[in-house]
């Protein structure tokens, strides 16, 4: 019986696999190719996604708006979320909505560096979140 239960314990420990070439300690670069890169700091410590999956975008077109709602796992369970309402290139925009490990932090403010063939790119600030950056490729 112990037997069963060490190799169920041992099968669910390989499951859960994170990516160990991303060193969640260094900020990406700011790039506009839609390289699927999230980074900012929170409280001044480095939040990186990549090592715990990919972040998304997914871009909302509704009748009279439109926005982009970003959501990028930083930790195991460990979750960064904002929407960008009405995003433009070469625009400062407030997002909304903002949340970190399911706790509201306060609305900021993105620069979209490029939004056009599917990839949205830019800068983001706020109280709590600074230094941000994206380049995301988001799906409609």
């Amino acid at each position: 019986m112990k037997n069963i239960l060490f190799t169920i314990l041992l099968f669910l420990c390989m499951a859960c696999e994170e990516n160990k070439s991303v060193d969640p300690s260094i900020m990406p670069e700011i790039t506009t190719i839609g390289e699927n890169t999230f980074g900012c700091l929170v409280d001044g410590w480095v939040y990186a996604s990549g090592r715990w999956g990919l972040p998304t975008a997914e871009y909302i077109i509704r009748e009279d708006t439109s926005y982009v709602k970003i959501v990028a796992e930083v930790g195991f369970e460990s979750y960064i979320r904002f929407t960008i309402p009405n995003p433009k290139p070469g625009e400062t925009i407030s997002y909304v909505d903002a949340s970190f490990d399911y706790q509201s932090v306060e609305d900021g403010k993105a620069h979209i560096l490029r939004m056009d063939n599917g990839i949205i790119s830019g800068t983001f600030e706020g109280k709590r979140l600074t230094k941000g950056r994206f380049d995301l490729k988001y799906k409609e």
